[in-house]
């Protein structure tokens, strides 16, 4: 980047997106600054964009294996797409920051500006992407509890693609409107005495309009939905499973005096074991989402209402370290979805086992 000095602010639109302008600021923080600073969460981002590019690869190819008859499977496949793009474009973004990288000879690109512009910008779109799925995954299993004799009409499996396929269309189509505000092209460097590709402000005087529109979209309008709808039905299926396990408690107490009288003791169907696994598998997926957002989610909410704090703390090179923790916590969400479906889902770690040759688990069941 130039030497001259950049001003930083919170990309509305996404919690971990920042975005660069040019400022006479003298607290801003200078390109090479920049890049130094975002040294210390590197750790910890490539380690989860690493392990999430693998888990989540290892999530589409079970699940696909597993069949695509259940619209779960379709549901939580959609889910490890999202989250293996989030973490191909977190590991993207923050290779561009590491010294040796940015030092290679002949690069013919800026790589923080182009690492902003490809990776850092798109990403909060594809976390919206995530979070709309995991909303829908927890409705599902809502009405299954409510409506546990419709629900099958009224998720089908055409619903759940169509579903899937319009959540992608509504949050990745805003990203295409970016070209308005700044577009990628060839310009100098003074202090390389090169030209190189980066990122060229448009000055396009619609721009800021087709911005807020964005940013209220796809920032506010779809995160807060997702998170109502997350937290709404999380709540109830916590209450429901609850009361799951003590209905199971008791009939267990009750068929122990038959059982040792020799009576035929009743149990709880297979179908309601499995139906439990499931609103299992789901809180601790939707609760593993609210927990690694709730920082993003904060600030977001907090950028609207503080220009003061914006003002004051968003100059200061501890900005992007907090930016940049926020999104390792991120992260942390988008890699581990593998574990809990292993640990919970007895179907899910079947086929794995199977499909790599190991030794199978009891019961799918």
């Amino acid at each position: 980047m130039t030497e001259e000095t950049t001003d930083l602010y919170i990309n509305a639109s996404g919690s971990s997106a920042v975005t660069l302008e040019k400022t006479n600021h003298s607290s801003a923080v200078t390109g090479s600054q920049l890049g130094d600073l975002m040294i210390y969460p590197i750790v910890p981002i490539m380690f989860f964009s690493n392990l999430g590019l693998i888990t989540n690869s290892l999530n589409v190819a079970v699940f696909i294996k597993m069949g695509l008859t259940e619209t779960t499977n379709i549901s939580m496949l959609s889910l490890a797409v999202s989250d293996f793009l989030s973490c191909l474009l977190g590991l993207w973004t923050y290779l561009c920051y590491i010294p040796e990288f940015r030092n290679i000879p002949n690069l013919p690109f800026e790589p923080i500006e182009v690492s902003s512009e490809t990776g850092s910008n798109l990403r909060p779109y594809v976390t919206r992407t995530g979070a709309l799925i995991t909303a829908f995954i927890t409705l599902e299993r809502c009405l299954c509890v409510v409506l546990p004799m419709k629900v099958k009409r009224i998720i089908t499996i055409p619903v759940t693609r169509i579903t899937m396929i319009v959540i992608y269309a509504i949050t990745l189509i805003p990203y295409t409107a970016h070209p308005l505000f700044t577009t990628m092209g060839w310009k100098y460097y003074p202090h390389l005495n090169k030209t190189l590709i980066g990122a060229i402000p448009t000055n396009n005087s619609i721009a800021p309009i087709f911005l807020t529109i964005i940013m209220y979209l796809v920032g506010f309008i779809f995160l807060l939905s997702a998170i109502i709808i997350i937290l709404v039905c999380t709540l109830f299926l916590v209450i429901t499973l609850a009361k799951s396990l003590r209905w199971r408690d008791s009939m267990r107490k009750q068929t122990q005096p038959r059982a040792s009288s020799g009576q035929t003791s009743s149990q709880k169907p297979s179908e309601s074991r499995k139906e439990d696994r499931l609103i299992k598998m789901v809180v601790v997926i939707a609760t593993l989402f609210i927990v690694s957002h709730l920082p993003g989610t904060i600030l977001i909410f907090v950028l609207p209402v503080a220009d003061d704090y914006v003002e004051k703390n968003f100059n200061d090179p501890s900005a992007m370290l907090q930016v940049s923790f926020i999104f390792a916590f991120e992260l942390v969400n988008n890699s581990v979805s593998f574990f809990v479906y292993y640990l919970i889902g007895t179907k899910f770690r079947f086929t794995f086992r199977q499909m790599f040759g190991l030794k199978n688990a009891n019961s799918t069941s």
